[in-house]
């Protein structure tokens, strides 16, 4: 059978939609609904993953330098990889706000919540626009050893990796993604992960990532993509 074509950059997009899920279909209704010991469990789940993902935009020192860099050394600065820098830092300082508001009770909570989902969500928007084009204009071949060294190698440095394949793959098996459904969107994020490990790596993660999904969905995957288990 002829499988789906790869989404390299998948392995990095599609994690917004991980994220974008997190704060609209996860952490929002608990915190309306005044859930603090709900909030803080997903709460703890969403940082975690975000800080490996971030860490794969910005680099990781001794390690792969980002998407960030990436996109400026092949296409002359355009990215402005210190703006996102500083953004991240922005982001996280809201992130500890809500982390220090979760013991203060709903009011707090909800007050710091409010401002970080504002900041997330652009954010978000942001570097999607400035990236997905440049991301677009790159060499077909050659991309998915691009994403590995650069970004992957940075992710697994940082330390967390298993969680990020593993709630990546939780979170779009159960709500999809804006353009796909839990199937498609676990297909199109675990096939560009496959792409961007090495044999070794794809052992490691791919019990993690099968663990992660429904079994419905899972079987769903591998009737589209069966050399996610080959060889």
């Amino acid at each position: 059978m002829t499988e789906p074509e790869v989404s390299v950059p998948a392995v990095m997009r599609n994690y917004h939609e991980v994220l974008r899920n997190d704060l609209a279909k996860v952490l929002a209704p608990l915190a309306e609904a005044g859930d603090l010991a709900r909030f803080e469990t997903a709460w703890v789940g969403y940082v975690d993953a975000i800080a490996v993902h971030a860490a794969m935009e910005d680099g990781v020192a001794g390690a792969g330098g980002g998407i960030t860099t990436m996109l400026d050394l092949h296409f002359d600065g355009a990215v402005n990889a210190a703006l996102f820098r500083a953004e991240h830092e922005d982001e996280h300082g809201l992130q500890a706000a809500v982390t220090r508001a979760i013991p203060l009770g709903v009011g707090a909570l909800r007050d710091a919540w409010v401002a970080y989902r504002a900041c997330a969500e652009a954010h978000l928007l942001h570097e999607e626009d400035v990236m997905m084009p440049l991301v677009a204009r790159l060499p077909k071949e050659g991309k998915a050893a691009l994403f590995a060294q650069w970004c992957v190698s940075a992710g697994i440095a940082q330390g967390g990796f298993d969680h990020l394949v593993a709630h990546g793959v939780a979170s779009l098996a159960a709500f999809g993604s804006t353009k796909n459904t839990p199937a498609g969107a676990t297909r199109v994020f675990v096939q560009a992960l496959k792409a961007v490990c090495t044999p070794e790596q794809w052992t490691r993660y791919l019990p993690i990532a099968r663990a992660a999904a429904a079994p419905a969905v899972w079987a769903a995957v591998l009737a589209e993509v069966p050399s996610l288990e080959g060889a």
